[in-house]
């Protein structure tokens, strides 16, 4: 009987250890085994799948300047004039107050300028041709003057003035007689006045303007509208090229001035 007993229970415990045994599990045999060289050689192979393999290699998207947005620079206008040379459109604020008259003059170089009201309404264009804009402030509050250079790079100078109209006198030659490299003119000017005077030049030759009154701006002009200098009471450029050149002389009072201009 206890042997019967011994038995029985020897075959149990065999049936309970075949019912059990992982089947995912199997013995490595010991020939089967990676060595370290083996498992880093496999995991630096090359994939050899065939969906791998055939793929076409994917070229990263170059990076362009118009992918990236452009802030443009923004600056206070906190004087009554902006003299400045940009290479990008640049936006100048002011503060105006509701029904004052403003003007806006370019008195020297090549640009675009856009008047923007407080809520963003286009109230004109400044350009060489027209020189300046006037009118009534509509609403108070931060004004944007936003100017776009004419070519690459832009010298100007725009003035701001309120209850004041600039008038641009007729243009007038300098009298340098032949063989002479200099003349000066006399100028009677009342406040608000610009007097442009056209010397001929050329190219490699140096204007050099001199006034009587340190209190005038004097600025010379080349013959495609790029302010080459500007200064007050004097001013000289080295000429870019042939043509005619316009010296740009600006009054904000009465005054009664001599322009000494010479060409050498």
């Amino acid at each position: 009987m206890k042997k019967l007993i011994l038995l029985t229970g020897m075959l149990l415990m065999m049936t309970a250890k075949s019912v059990f045994a992982s089947p995912l599990s199997p013995k490595i045999a010991p020939s089967d085994r990676m060595t370290v060289s083996e498992i880093t050689e496999t995991v630096n192979k090359p994939a050899t799948s065939t969906l791998v393999a055939n793929a076409e290699p994917i070229d990263p998207m170059p990076a362009t300047s118009d992918s990236v947005a452009k802030i443009e620079p923004i600056a206070r206008m906190s004087t009554s004039e902006i003299r400045a040379t940009i290479n990008q459109p640049t936006t100048y604020i002011f503060e105006g107050v509701k029904g004052r008259e403003l003007t806006l003059s370019l008195w020297a170089g090549q640009l675009t300028a856009e008047l923007y009201s407080p809520n963003g309404e286009n109230l004109g264009v400044i350009e060489k041709s027209d020189n300046q804009w006037i009118g009534q402030l509509p609403d108070s509050g931060i004004y944007r003057l936003r100017v776009t250079p004419k070519g690459e790079t832009s010298s100007f100078v725009i003035g701001r003035d309120f209850n004041a109209k600039w008038i641009y006198r007729p243009d007038r030659s300098v009298p340098i007689a032949f063989g002479e490299k200099e003349a000066t003119v006399k100028l009677k000017m009342s406040g608000y006045q610009i007097q442009a005077l056209t010397v001929p030049g050329q190219q490699g030759q140096t204007i050099r303007v001199t006034a009587s009154k340190k209190n005038l701006d004097v600025a010379i002009e080349s013959p495609s509208g790029q302010l080459l200098d500007q200064g007050e009471g004097q001013t000289f450029a080295q000429l870019p090229e042939s043509g005619t050149y316009k010296v740009l002389i600006v009054a904000n009072r009465p005054v009664k001035p001599s322009i000494k201009v010479s060409v050498r």
